[in-house]
C-alpha cells in the first residue's frame, strides 16, 4: 500500500501546506525564545548601577519592575582612587558609556548617535574642544553627568553611584585628544567631596508599587462603621476617617488620641464632647478605632 492509496494528490497537498505552516510556527517561537527575549532582557535592563541585581537573577523583565531594595550608605571614597584614568577606570566608563551615552553621542563620542537627529541641541562631540557646558575638566563633566544640561536632552545620571560617574567622565575625556587643561582648584575640590561625603542610595521600590501607594495615600477613605462609645463621640464619620487617615498624632496611644481629637473637634469629625471623656473611655475608644481602621 503507498500513501497515495489514502489521499489524492489535492489531498496530500494540503498536508504538506499544513505541516510547512506548523514548522514555521515552531520555528518563530524558537527564534522569540531565544533571540528576541534575551534582546528584550538586554535592551530594559537598568541604566546602571552595581546596586540593582540583575535582572536575570530574579526573572524581571520590566526595567520599572525591578526588586526593591532598602537604602544604604556607601563610605567616602578615596580620591586616589577616582581622580587618575587608571585602567579599571577607563574600562567601566566605557562600559556605561556603550550602554547609557551611546545612543545620543555615538560610539566614538562625536555626537552622531542614533538618537542625535532628533535632539535639539545635538549632542556634545567629546573630540572637539568648544561649547562644553561647564567645560572638558574633570570636575566640569563630572558636574555635567550628575546634574544633566538644562534645556538640552543631556540627563541627569545622579542616581548613578558617584565612583561611577567618575568613571565616565575619565572615559568621557579620553575621546578626546586635545589638552583638557584642569583648574587646580577645581579638581581639589572634587577630590574633597569624594574624600569626605559618603554617599546615601535611596530605597528603590518598582514603579507599579509606588504607584499602588500613591492611590493608596490619596484615595478617599471608607466612612467609618462605628458602634458603642465611637458611635457617641465621631459627629461625622466621613470627615472622621479622613482625618484619622492623614493625622499620625492620635496613634501613640489613648492619651495622644485625647489630645489630638481635642485640639481639633469639631473640625476632624469629634463632638466637641469628646473631651469630657474619662481615661477608662479613651482606651476603649482607641481600641474601637484602630479596630476600625
Amino acid at each position: 500500500m503507498k500513501i497515495e492509496d489514502y489521499a489524492s494528490p489535492e489531498e496530500l497537498k494540503r498536508l504538506g501546506t499544513v505541516f510547512l505552516t506548523v514548522l514555521l510556527g515552531l520555528a518563530v517561537v524558537a527564534l522569540f525564545e531565544f533571540i528576541v527575549v534575551p534582546s528584550l532582557r538586554i535592551a530594559n535592563r537598568p541604566p546602571m548601577g552595581a546596586d540593582i541585581p540583575p535582572q536575570g537573577a530574579t526573572g524581571w523583565l520590566d526595567p520599572t519592575e525591578y526588586p526593591a531594595t532598602k537604602s544604604y550608605v556607601i563610605p567616602p571614597v578615596d580620591p586616589k582612587t577616582v581622580m587618575s584614568p587608571t585602567p579599571e577606570l577607563l574600562a567601566r566608563g566605557q562600559s556605561l558609556f556603550t550602554k547609557n551615552c551611546v545612543q545620543c553621542h555615538g560610539e566614538a563620542g562625536r555626537g552622531d548617535g542614533p538618537a542625535a537627529k532628533t535632539t535639539i541641541p545635538a549632542p556634545r562631540d567629546f573630540a572637539q574642544a568648544k561649547g562644553w557646558k561647564n567645560g572638558y575638566g574633570l570636575a566640569g563633566i563630572f558636574k555635567t553627568v550628575s546634574n544633566g544640561v538644562a534645556g538640552s536632552a543631556m540627563a541627569a545620571f545622579d542616581y548613578v553611584q558617584a565612583k561611577d560617574r567618575m568613571a565616565l567622565a575619565h572615559y568621557v575625556q579620553s575621546l578626546g585628544a586635545f589638552p583638557h587643561a584642569e583648574a587646580p582648584a577645581a579638581l581639589a575640590a572634587l577630590a574633597k567631596s569624594f574624600a569626605t561625603a559618603g554617599e546615601v542610595v535611596p530605597n528603590r521600590i518598582p514603579v507599579s508599587l509606588a504607584m499602588k501607594k500613591l492611590v493608596d495615600e490619596y484615595s478617599e477613605p471608607r466612612a467609618l462603621v462605628l458602634s458603642g462609645l465611637a458611635a457617641k463621640v465621631v459627629s461625622d464619620p466621613q470627615r472622621a476617617a479622613v482625618w484619622l487617615k492623614n493625622s499620625t498624632a492620635w496613634r501613640g496611644g489613648p492619651k495622644a488620641l485625647a489630645e489630638a481629637v481635642a485640639a481639633q473637634a469639631p473640625g476632624n469629625g469629634f463632638a466637641v464632647g469628646a473631651a469630657g471623656l474619662s481615661a477608662a473611655e479613651w482606651g476603649s475608644l482607641n481600641r474601637d478605632l484602630q479596630r476600625a481602621r
